[in-house]
């Protein structure tokens, strides 16, 4: 119904709605309001999918999607339906026919969209810590995060708080991209190197590795060294 009130908003007003005989669609609340709407109701035959096709083939493809990109991402079950969601959005962006100049999107919006702001699904994100939740200065002032999906209307991201099992909204945020990449640089502390200001000029008889040289025995740089010797002092008669 809410769905049905955002068409007649922008002026597409419906004829008729098709759906299975399932419970969750067809019961007296939808039938009473089809009557005050003057809007069809149209019901499929019993285990007779195949007269919605159309939407049971994209069902399928949704379902499909969703579970190779929750298995991909390592993400727990219960992330379906924001998954489902972030899909359909990416399907209406999408060109549905191999040689089709134009998308779903533009059909429906006749304009184009700019899709700058697409990233992958659950794509590393760092958030900015805000409120209640800012550290303490010295420990970091960002989180990493997993992308979720887009928020159109706000212009933000969802992400998904392993901590919390929770889903978020926030604006504040920076996707770490391939093009940019920041790897952690080793340093290697040798401990022979010598530190600085150990390098000087080398003193007299130092080479410039830092080792001696050892001059010729005779030279006069290097006078001979001789023994002791005991001195006896003479024996007065």
């Amino acid at each position: 119904m809410n769905y049905m009130t955002y068409l007649k908003v922008r002026g597409k007003t419906p004829c008729a709605i098709r759906a299975d005989r399932g419970t969750e669609f067809v019961n007296q609340n939808l039938k009473s309001w089809c009557q005050s709407q003057g809007i069809e109701l149209q019901v499929t035959a019993l285990y007779s999918p195949s007269q919605n096709g159309v939407a049971e083939r994209m069902n399928r493809m949704l379902v499909e999607l969703v579970c190779a990109m929750l298995m991909a991402a390592d993400l727990p079950e219960f992330l379906w339906e924001p998954t489902v969601a972030h899909t359909a959005y990416l399907r209406n962006l999408s060109y549905l026919k191999p040689r089709a100049k134009t998308t779903p999107y533009q059909l429906w919006n006749s304009r184009k969209l700019n899709v700058a702001h697409l990233q992958e699904f659950s794509a590393l994100v760092w958030v900015l810590l805000q409120g209640q939740k800012v550290q303490r200065k010295m420990l970091p002032k960002s989180q990493r995060r997993a992308y979720i999906g887009y928020n159109e209307g706000s212009k933000s991201i969802r992400y998904y708080n392993a901590s919390m099992r929770n889903i978020l909204t926030l604006r504040n945020y920076r996707f770490l991209s391939k093009a940019e990449p920041s790897p952690l640089e080793e340093i290697a502390l040798e401990p022979s190197a010598p530190l600085e200001g150990e390098n000087g000029p080398p003193y007299e008889g130092e080479q410039e590795d830092g080792t001696h040289s050892a001059a010729p025995e005779n030279s006069p740089d290097n006078p001979r060294k001789r023994k002791a010797q005991a001195s006896i002092d003479p024996i007065e008669p």
